[in-house]
């Protein structure tokens, strides 16, 4: 049977319609894995619409288009997972490391742990890096830290702190943000971190650009940009990777590709 979608419209044009179906927003969910992997339903994040379930009713349509939009959902998304103390991705938990589903081992390609500072659970964190590195996956290339939502200034600031302390000799307090380099250093340390064979990626989202000027320059009379680029620096070498401060690529394999810290203090000064 004729199909003008197959016959009239282009490969290429094609693939971005799969994608729009597929990937609406780059960043999928997965609910229900765990006990019945079967009914496992995949979920746009953030969600677009209050249900927000991709439907894979596409594939369905007939043999040609599932072979060609069959790797458009884990090509064109990243699998989050959300690590909290109160919530999080235990169902996919269970089902990459307990179950080892073969459906994710054989299909996931980038994996984003997203935490927020105020509920960050390094306990949990430690637990997965150290699954993953065991984990007999297929297909896994990439690992993302991504740290965002309320309190990242706050959170950075402290590690900021905790370096200053250090270099001084003296001992910084325990809590998330001591424990930080140590989480990231459990899975990028060149000889030992369990990661070590991935692509590894932290995202700092800071939102500092949204914030006023005037809020901007009492961060920074606190944070000096200076303390707050050696800091990212030894965030860097702890992880390894790449390092993106809100959206902007600052480290990469050991060499920092921009100034980050002084420039937006410049900026805070241009009212």
């Amino acid at each position: 049977m004729s199909s003008k979608f197959l016959d009239d419209l282009p490969r290429d044009l094609r693939t971005q319609i799969y994608s729009y179906v597929l990937a609406p927003t780059g960043r999928i969910i997965i609910k229900g894995t765990s006990r019945i992997p079967t009914k496992a339903t995949i979920h746009s994040y953030p969600a677009l619409f209050p249900n927000a379930e991709i439907s894979l009713s596409l594939l369905q349509t007939c043999r040609q288009i599932y072979e060609e939009a069959k790797d458009v959902l884990w090509i064109d998304n990243i699998l989050c997972l959300p690590v909290s103390k109160s919530i999080g991705g235990v169902e996919v938990e269970d089902a990459m490391f307990r179950h080892n589903n073969p459906y994710l081992s054989r299909n996931i390609r980038i994996l984003e742990l997203q935490f927020a500072p105020l509920s960050f659970d390094s306990v949990k964190v430690d637990r997965i890096i150290q699954q993953l590195g065991e984990w007999k996956s297929m297909a896994l290339r990439e690992v993302w830290f991504t740290i965002s939502s309320m309190g990242t200034m706050s959170m950075f600031g402290v590690v900021v702190w905790r370096y200053i302390l250090i270099m001084q000799g003296r001992t910084p307090h325990v809590g998330l943000n001591a424990t930080l380099p140590d989480t990231l250093s459990l899975a990028g340390n060149k000889e030992t971190g369990h990661l070590r064979h991935l692509r590894r990626r932290l995202n700092i989202e800071l939102g500092i650009r949204h914030i006023s000027n005037k809020a901007r320059r009492e961060w920074f009379e606190v944070h000096h940009p200076a303390d707050c680029e050696k800091t990212l620096k030894d965030l860097h070498q702890c992880l390894g990777g790449d390092v993106y401060i809100d959206g902007a690529l600052c480290y990469k394999d050991g060499i920092r590709l921009r100034e980050t810290f002084a420039p937006w203090e410049a900026e805070s000064r241009n009212d």
